[in-house]
């Protein structure tokens, strides 16, 4: 008797064609106007694909190399994946080939549904901390800077319009997972921050050189917006206007400067990772 793991390989429809419905779509999801218009986006690899498993993300379309199906971890993923109603679809080599971005592909591609947010959550929220970055351009640093807020514990990204779009494929695989693991609310205008910070009341903090003061010489911060600007030009001067206090990380050796992603870590681990562990402990801050 076939064990169910087989039984649905051999169920799986296999594609030759890449006038399949499902090829062009992974062929349109790498330009950001159909990611918008389908609200998909795409990820790659073996481990991309446990890290949704592990999330209970569902209705995901995953397409897997012919060659590469049978692969133990590739069996584990069919397995589980099944139970979160996800759709396997078998195609060539050569139309996979295609379809990646990575030079050395694991033989595994998901289509995955964007996490839903609604701007007004933003007005509500309360005695959280947040992450808003100004004109972030670089997808990588993007990437990272989500994968630093979901470790140390933020409760949601706001992204300025001119920022990167998070779900770029090199934004997204610098996630490492944490793209689906945070909210993230996209295109948000100065006008519309300053009324989030009038209804919440919640402090806005920059990193930045101007008007600011160390961040060693504030030892705990119960709440508020931590605010990161772009890699050359730094926060903008309409959420300066803003802000309630600046923070800066003083440097050694007359260097200039940390990029974003590294000085979004040392802040983000001092202040919203320490209030998360005393939460944790039951202590007060």
């Amino acid at each position: 008797m076939k064990s169910g793991r087989e039984s649905v390989k051999n169920r799986m429809e296999c594609i030759t064609s890449r006038t399949n419905r499902w090829v062009k779509l992974a062929a349109q999801l790498r330009k950001k106007k159909y990611r918008d218009k389908y609200d998909m986006f795409i990820m790659e690899g073996i481990r991309s694909a446990e890290d949704l498993i592990a999330q209970d993300i569902r209705d995901v379309i995953c397409l897997i190399s012919v060659e590469d199906h049978r692969m133990m971890r590739m069996g584990n993923i069919i397995s589980h994946g099944k139970d979160l109603h996800w759709l396997f679809l078998q195609v060539t080599f050569d139309i996979l080939k295609d379809i990646e971005n990575t030079e050395h592909g694991q033989g595994i591609v998901l289509l995955v549904k964007k996490k839903k947010t609604d701007v007004q959550e933003l007005y509500q929220m309360k005695n959280r901390f947040y992450i808003l970055l100004d004109s972030i351009q670089d997808p990588g640093n993007l990437g990272t800077l989500i994968r630093t807020s979901a470790a140390a514990g933020c409760r949601g990204i706001i992204l300025t319009e001119g920022c990167v779009d998070p779900y770029n494929e090199k934004t997204v695989r610098s996630s490492m997972g944490s793209i689906l693991r945070i909210p993230i609310y996209t295109n948000l205008s100065v006008s519309m921050i300053k009324m989030i910070k009038e209804k919440t009341k919640l402090p806005l903090i920059a990193a930045t050189l101007q008007n600011a003061i160390s961040y060693d010489e504030i030892d705990s911060i119960e709440s508020g917006i931590f605010v990161f600007g772009n890699e050359g030009n730094g926060v903008s001067d309409d959420i300066l206007n803003m802000t309630d206090f600046n923070l800066f990380i003083p440097l050694a050796h007359s260097v200039e400067s940390l990029n974003v992603s590294a000085a979004a870590a040392i802040i983000l681990f001092k202040y919203v990772n320490k209030v998360k562990d005393k939460k944790k402990y039951g202590k007060e801050i």
